[in-house]
């Protein structure tokens, strides 16, 4: 399938030609080599990728053989570091993933063909592959198909899938805010379901995550998701889902230049003393964060 629907001229983006010559130095030794996930993902929706991943069947020795500068990122998952005059480009081993015994990480892994790689994804639309020499995609559960429908759909069971790692209930509404997607129905019902479970992920990964779904333009979706899906009390039991009060925090969440350290103030805007610190209790603030609320 030829990429024809994209406003990125590859000639003009140089990261996106760096990060084409590293998928066709693997290609010249024999492999298979893609683009993967996020970054098909947005040239399809004709954003400019923040970088770009690559998906092979060499394995992390392969990749140092053609790259003897190449870092390994994650032996165990088949992750090597290539960096190039254009950034550091992140190449996976194709791989299928064990049992997750602690809602965050396999048991084990087994390095397999790009069907097993595809089946072990969490979304649809994070399972693209394209071949940037061919210009040729590989789709192989229909991500193309939803992305056009604006369709959010976990693949394979959605309750075993968001089960394995909770992070993925809260990416779920962050890519659902970031590109106004609809819910498949079962898919949704398992982000309700197991919104309790938000709470035990770890401080560091929720955090994140919370950033990246709470600044910029979806801001306001991403607010009135969490409060649909249950996530908001099950972060915040104590700090009711004030809509009013939350219109405002929205209103300047949704600046493009707000300063990072001020999400938190903006969120927790109206709260008592008492209320800002058992919110913030559950979070993994920076000193500056700490600092701006502490202020607030």
């Amino acid at each position: 399938m030829l990429l024809t629907d994209t406003t990125i001229n590859p000639r003009d983006d140089a990261v996106y030609q760096q990060a084409a010559d590293v998928v066709l130095q693997i290609q010249n030794k024999g492999f298979e080599a893609f683009f993967v996930g996020g970054c098909v993902r947005d040239l399809l929706l004709k954003l400019t990728p923040k970088d770009y991943d690559v998906a092979t069947d060499a394995k992390p020795e392969d990749i140092k053989a053609i790259f003897p500068d190449a870092k390994g990122a994650g032996k165990r998952f088949g992750v090597s570091i290539v960096t190039t005059t254009a950034g550091e480009f992140e190449i996976a081993a194709f791989r299928q993933d064990g049992e997750y015994f602690d809602h965050r990480r396999p048991a084990w892994v087994d390095f397999s063909g790009i069907e097993a790689d595809t089946l072990r994804r969490d979304f649809t639309i994070n399972a693209l592959y394209f071949d940037p020499i061919k210009r040729e995609f590989v789709d192989l559960i229909g991500g193309r198909k939803d992305l056009e429908r604006r369709t959010l759909r976990v693949i394979g069971d959605p309750y075993e899938r968001l089960d394995e790692d909770w992070l993925r209930i809260l990416r779920a509404i962050r890519f659902a805010a970031r590109f106004a997607l609809r819910f498949d129905p079962r898919t949704w019902e398992a982000v309700r379901s197991l919104a309790p479970f938000v709470s035990g992920i770890v401080p560091e990964r929720c955090t994140e995550e919370l950033r990246l779904m709470l600044t910029g333009p979806h801001s306001g979706r991403a607010v009135g998701l969490l409060h649909k899906s249950g996530i908001w009390y099950a972060l915040w039991p104590e700090i009711p889902f004030d809509a009013k009060r939350l219109r405002k925090s929205v209103m300047f969440l949704q600046h493009d230049k707000i300063p990072p350290a001020s999400v938190w103030v903006a969120l927790f805007a109206g709260l008592s003393e008492a209320q800002v610190t058992r919110a913030a209790e559950g979070l993994c603030l920076t000193k500056p964060e700490k600092k701006a609320l502490s202020r607030k």
